[in-house]
C-alpha cells in the first residue's frame, strides 16, 4: 500500500477555485483503478493552505492515476493557483 501526503498553499484570493479543482478531482479519483482513498482537507492553522491524504493499493496505480485526462486536468489548473510547489510525501506500507 502506497500513502501520499500533500500539502500546498494557495494563491492569495485563490483558495475558492483551488477548492473546487480539489473536489472534481477527488470525484473523479476515487473511481481509479487501486484508489483506496483520496481526499483534502483544509490546514486548521491557515485555511490557505490545503491538504491531500491519498492510500494507492500500490504504485502502480498511482503511477496510471497520474496518466488519467482528470488527473493531467488538475495538475494543469492548479499550477496557475499555488504558491510554490506542493510539498509531497510517499510513504509505503504492508498494512
Amino acid at each position: 500500500m502506497l500513502i501520499v501526503l500533500g500539502r500546498a498553499r494557495a494563491l492569495p484570493g485563490n483558495r475558492s477555485t483551488l477548492v473546487a479543482a480539489a473536489r472534481e478531482v477527488a470525484a473523479a479519483t476515487r473511481t481509479d483503478d487501486g484508489c483506496l482513498s483520496y481526499g483534502f482537507a483544509a490546514d486548521l492553522d491557515d485555511p490557505d493552505v490545503i491538504v491531500s491524504v491519498e492510500v494507492w493499493r500500490d504504485r502502480p496505480a498511482l503511477d496510471a492515476h497520474m496518466g488519467h485526462p482528470h488527473t493531467v486536468r488538475f495538475l494543469e489548473q492548479v499550477g496557475r493557483l499555488l504558491d510554490g510547489a506542493p510539498d509531497m510525501a510517499f510513504h509505503t506500507t504492508t498494512a
